[in-house]
């Protein structure tokens, strides 16, 4: 399967401010237990399966902060039988005078977690759980089309199909050879202008690093995850230093934008 990755660490204090709603129950038979959480004193909420002996009875609007949380592929209580997952949080819900923080050092959150076709930010998430950024060889490079309502391709004033944006296609170097292993291919989209920038001279056997990541759930029967990338840089003695400057600096304020 392409892009299955089993689980991407969530920096809990990225996603913002977050206060006790209620208790819900979901899973493919209602009988796993989550705590409602409102995000930022707002009306948007996330959903997370706390550890166990949570105390469900705390009152509303308690503050709480998640620590050592995962978003992980869960099972849909509606269209479980097409095999249709969900993104689902996990993790440690504590009262904000607790000590404990996160065991992973704020720098591993270097990438962010998106929704939707605006790609709004809902936390920070560390992209070494789906892959080592730098064991990534390029094979193929293939247009993705625009679509409508109805699935049909998207043409310009000239009938030609409008391209929104690349998939670049990887193998792990480090799987490479490993002929039991069939969720070895990573693909990574990148906007069409800057694809086409890229494309000039690139063969196959290109290692490339990826900059600046969004990670967004598919969770459907081709991919669990879906991977977006504002470049790709070739590997060399600079870009094999941790590629961390820039592109923590861009998931940072996109973090902070969806702190509010």
């Amino acid at each position: 399967m392409v892009n299955k990755f089993g689980s991407l660490s969530l920096q809990g204090k990225s996603i913002g401010q977050l206060t006790f709603a209620g208790r819900n129950l979901v899973g493919a038979n209602a009988d796993v237990a989550v705590a409602m959480l409102n995000v930022n004193n707002t009306l948007n909420t996330e959903n997370v399966t706390p550890q166990a002996g949570f105390d469900f009875g705390i009152p509303f609007k308690t503050p709480l902060k998640l620590v050592d949380a995962k978003i992980i592929a869960g099972t849909a209580r509606s269209n479980q039988r097409s095999g249709v997952r969900v993104a689902t949080k996990t993790g440690i819900l504590l009262p904000m005078s607790d000590a404990k923080t996160d065991t992973l050092p704020e720098e591993e959150y270097d990438a962010v977690f998106v929704s939707g076709k605006d790609k709004t930010v809902h936390g920070r998430v560390r992209s070494a759980d789906a892959f080592d950024s730098h064991d990534l060889v390029l094979y193929s490079v293939s247009p993705n089309y625009k679509t409508d309502n109805r699935g049909e391709v998207v043409r310009d004033d000239y009938d030609e199909p409008i391209i929104s944006n690349y998939q670049f296609n990887f193998i792990q170097q480090s799987k490479s050879g490993d002929i039991g292993n069939d969720d070895n291919i990573v693909r990574i989209l990148v906007g069409s202008a800057e694809s086409e920038r890229l494309q000039a001279g690139l063969k196959p056997g290109d290692k490339l690093v990826p900059q600046g990541l969004k990670f967004a759930f598919a969770g459907n029967d081709a991919t669990d995850w879906t991977v977006y990338a504002d470049t790709l840089v070739e590997l060399d003695e600079k870009a094999s230093e941790k590629p961390t400057s820039n592109q923590s600096k861009t998931t940072t304020n996109q973090a902070d934008k969806a702190k509010g």
